[in-house]
């Protein structure tokens, strides 16, 4: 036996030679071995994989096809070895070439170079305990879904959601508890996990795909062969479990159960379930034990076979007969073999008696067929008014009254095709109302790795650390994370490799963010800035893109996304991804934003919040960098420095003076009692940390009560558009205490963007910033907790309006005043310029590009979204636009009829 063989266990090269025996012959002709070279590489990998030496060496199917050009006599000579092979009946010597390893030159001898520990990282990631409750969720509204009150026109759906947020593991999950059969169909070409099933995919969708004719013969013949392979898959775990001590059903019949009494039947329902488990999770670890990154397992390949073979089989002799019901589609039979007759012994054999099954209300789903990857079937064939999984949906339709449902997941390709507009499907029986498709399915896991942040429990050093951030949010990072290689050495590694892998996830694959990529850049500034889309048809595809490629959250959905909202969820590790990306390109956020394309897709807020929150994060990201040095490493930045680089270095009146002393010198507005203290006594025990925005509906969100938690996700506060007298809150904390109520308090900013609102202070707005009256902080009762006493907080105006700038330390009264109950200073800041928000610099235009912008409800009056019209047409259309508006603006075409030679 050859080398690479001797350390493979006899059943499992076994196993492999029967493969190739069976799909390898030496009378095929060139063209059927190359198309199985793939196939030839999922059973040599699928062996060589148990050698443990060997197991991290191996390349991938891409990889392999490339060795395999690049040999001595190219692919030609490859092909000419298998029939070599096949007509010897020898197959050792193919276990043994080098196209199946990766390997490097040093001195004359072989060595093999490791493959990418993100690989061995996701699969033990997989292998993880499963966190959350997301796959009971998932199976209560399937069981909904199955309910006999209502009839769709298919029992199926997708799960619609962007990468990483746990909808494959959700799923394999489900089927711990329910029959799960799962496909992964990713397209050739690309990478993920879990591994594609190579040979049921190219059989499934077969290259010359454009008849649809043959595609509805083959979809019968696969929903036929799924149903009747799964059903004889669970004959054999019952058959081979004989003798062992598992879940087993007591002989009955349907007599026996007809005269069950209650306590009887509600007996035996729970043997049915516990036997269901069984089979369920038997069948699972059967399908998923020993899959790796590149390659599904031996048992999973087989199963797969076993479908295609039975699937052309049926095919060959299948007929075409007419629809049980006047405009039901046609369907292929073959004899007494159909789908529908398969779809009812499978389930007779998982609930021989129909215990689980109920008239009224939800019904507890049998079996579950899951499509991972599944716009493999929407995207062909292209340029066609029908696809593969509008075939497969209306086969599917067979089995509508069954207790058995199918899943589509998927995040790239055009994922609105699993759930279209009733008006746009092909089918007509779907756009009956009675008949429509099911709404798509939106819930998946998030902050489940979290680690608990409970009050008085954490500091601001542990919540900035990567370890802690990478655990918020969507499960794909902490579990990532989680399943590194720890060593003294290797955290650095760990963070560079984590961060690297967001920058990826965000930009759709690679780690620098080029000029041009505006989704990209667009991505980038929404995780930072929870931008919101507009609700017009451009911008829903703008969003339903960012979801597809570049992980926005998909919180609800209907049919044909009439419906869909969508949001840049709170995820501090894909913010930072953003930050160091955005800084790389040495081009400030806000310039990516004013001179985006998609802008006027975009909710820029009427009061100027935007630019508020852009002019912050800058200052927060500068000092940031400036404070300790960026090989500090450390995210959190003090209250001085922030302010020193909000702040100008000096007013335009004074440029010898330092505005940064004179604002660590400068005393309280208003004072508590012993609290007359300056800036820098006040604040020097304080920090802050955020990286990007979450934007609140309840302001209860920023009571002292919740306030502290949003340090703990490392996030700003842009508050609701209704929220009186406050717009945004920064939460600042005791940098040497726990985080919690008693140890955080807030810079208040409310923004102005009326020109009313000028170099002058108005006292009024201040007035509106009460920290009682917003709800920061509770008034203090007699006798009550020390957690009640309010801390000196920071309040702004940004006058962004304003013509003429000023920044204005409000003074306080005089020190003979009575102590106020809170301590506050107050800053007035007048004008978007560099005089008043030190960061501005060159980056002025575009600062007041979104300002202008920010003030108007849409872009019509550009015509931004006529790409094919030339300037000077569009400057003419907005003219005529801009008459239908009379008095809006103040430019001239508004007030046509006030000028003197009106057109």
């Amino acid at each position: 036996m050859q080398a690479r063989l001797a350390n493979i266990p006899a059943q499992v090269f076994q196993e492999a030679y029967e493969f190739l025996v069976r799909n390898i012959h030496p009378e095929d002709d060139d063209s059927r071995i190359q198309r199985s070279l793939t196939l030839v590489w999922t059973i040599v990998y699928d062996a060589l994989r148990h050698d443990p030496n060997l197991k991290e060496h191996l390349v991938d199917r891409d990889e392999f096809l490339k060795n395999v050009k690049n040999r001595p006599g190219g692919e030609q000579d490859f092909i000419k070895s298998l029939k070599d092979m096949a007509k010897n009946d020898s197959w050792e010597p193919l276990f043994d070439d080098d196209v199946f390893v990766t390997l490097t030159r040093e001195s004359g001898t072989s060595k093999i170079a490791n493959i990418p520990e993100l690989m061995r990282a996701t699969e033990r990631a997989w292998s993880s305990t499963f966190q959350g409750n997301a796959q009971l969720v998932l199976l209560e509204t399937i069981a909904d879904l199955l309910k006999k009150s209502i009839s769709p026109y298919a029992r199926l759906t997708s799960i619609v959601n962007s990468s990483g947020t746990g909808k494959s593991r959700m799923v394999d999950q489900l089927g711990v508890k329910i029959i799960t059969v799962p496909m992964c169909l990713r397209p050739e070409g690309t990478r993920g996990f879990p591994p594609p099933d190579i040979y049921l995919r190219d059989w499934l969708v077969p290259r010359d795909s454009s008849d649809q004719s043959a595609a509805q013969r083959r979809l019968h013949g696969f929903a036929y062969s799924l149903l009747t392979v799964t059903r004889t898959a669970l004959e054999t775990i019952v058959i081979d479990s004989e003798g062992k001590d598992v879940a087993t059903l007591p002989n009955l019949d349907d007599l026996d159960v007809k005269n069950m009494s209650e306590i009887e039947r509600n007996k035996h329902v729970s043997y049915v379930i516990d036997r269901q488990a069984w089979l369920a999770e038997t069948f699972r670890n059967h399908m998923t034990t020993g899959q790796t990154f590149n390659i599904s397992n031996t048992y999973r390949n087989k199963f797969y076979e076993n479908v295609a073979d039975l699937a052309d089989e049926f095919m060959g002799s299948s007929q075409r007969v007419i629809g049980k019901n006047k405009g039901s589609p046609g369907r292929y039979e073959s004899g007494n073999r159909g789908v529908e007759k398969a779809g009812e012994l499978l389930c007779r054999f998982v609930d021989p008696h129909g215990l689980l099954d109920s008239s009224k209300g939800p019904r507890r789903p049998l079996v579950v067929f899951a499509f991972d990857e599944a716009h493999t079937l929407t995207d062909n064939p292209s340029n066609m008014p029908w696809n593969f999984f509008s075939e497969l949906r209306r086969i599917l339709r067979q089995i509508h009254d069954l207790p058995i449902f199918s899943l589509f997941l998927s995040t790239a390709g055009r994922f609105n095709l699993f759930s279209p507009d009733i008006r746009s499907d092909p089918s007509n029986r779907i756009r009956d109302a009675n008949s429509r498709p099911l709404d798509p399915i939106s819930e998946i896991s998030f902050d489940d790795l979290a680690y608990r942040a409970l009050t008085d429990t954490v500091n601001l050093d542990r919540v900035v650390q990567t370890d802690w951030i990478s655990h918020l949010g969507r499960p794909l990072f902490g579990s990532r994370w989680d399943a590194m290689p720890v060593t003294p050495d290797s955290s650095h590694q760990s963070e560079t490799m984590i961060l690297d892998f967001a920058k990826q996830k965000l930009l759709d694959g690679t780690t620098d963010l080029a000029k041009d990529n505006r989704p990209g850049s667009l991505a980038c500034l929404s995780v930072r800035f929870a931008l919101e889309f507009n609700v017009d048809g451009t911008a829903r595809d703008v969003a339903c893109a960012q979801v597809e490629r570049h992980m926005r959250i998909c919180v609800a959905a209907t049919t044909g996304f009439e419906k869909l909202v969508t949001v840049s969820g709170s995820e501090p590790l894909l913010a930072e991804a953003a930050y160091d990306l955005m800084k790389r390109t040495q081009i400030n956020a806000v310039r990516h934003l004013a001179d985006h394309s998609d802008l006027h897709c975009i909710d820029r807020g009427r009061r100027g919040e935007l630019v508020a929150a852009l002019l912050i994060m800058h200052a927060y990201d500068e000092a940031r960098g400036e404070a300790r040095g960026e090989s500090s490493g450390r995210r959190w930045v003090t209250v001085a420095d922030f302010m020193k680089a909000l702040l100008p270095t000096s007013l335009p009146t004074s440029k010898h003076e330092s505005l940064h002393d004179t604002l660590l010198e400068c005393q309280p507005t208003f004072w508590r009692e012993g609290e007359d203290r300056p800036f820098r006594e006040t604040f020097k025990d304080y920090g802050m940390w955020f990286n990007h925005v979450i934007k609140i509906e309840d302001s209860e969100m920023f009571s002292a009560d919740n306030l502290w938690k949003f340090v703990t996700r490392g996030a700003m506060i842009l508050c609701s558009n209704n929220q009186r007298g406050i717009d945004i809150v920064l939460p600042l904390c005791h940098t040497k205490e726990n985080l919690s109520p008693r140890s955080v308090t807030a810079i208040l900013i409310q923004v102005k963007n009326a020109k009313e609102f000028g170099k002058e202070v108005k006292s009024t707005l201040f007035d509106a910033m009460g920290p009682f009256d917003l709800g920061v902080f509770r008034v203090a009762k007699e006798g009550a907790l020390a957690e009640a006493t309010p801390k000196p907080v920071i309040r702004l105006v940004f006058a962004l309006a304003s013509p003429e700038a000023s920044v204005v330390f409000r003074g306080g009264a005089t020190r003979k005043s009575r102590p106020n109950e809170f301590t506050a200073f107050d800053i007035w800041l007048a004008g978007l310029s560099a005089d008043t928000f030190k960061q501005v610099g060159l980056d002025l235009e575009p600062y007041r590009t979104l300002l202008d912008r920010s003030v108007r409800p849409h872009d019509a009056f550009e015509l931004l979204d006529e790409p094919l019209v030339g300037e000077a047409t569009k400057k003419l259309r907005g003219s005529r636009r801009r008459r239908v508006a009379p008095l809006m603006l103040t430019d001239l075409d508004h007030n046509s009829i006030h000028r003197e030679a009106a057109d």
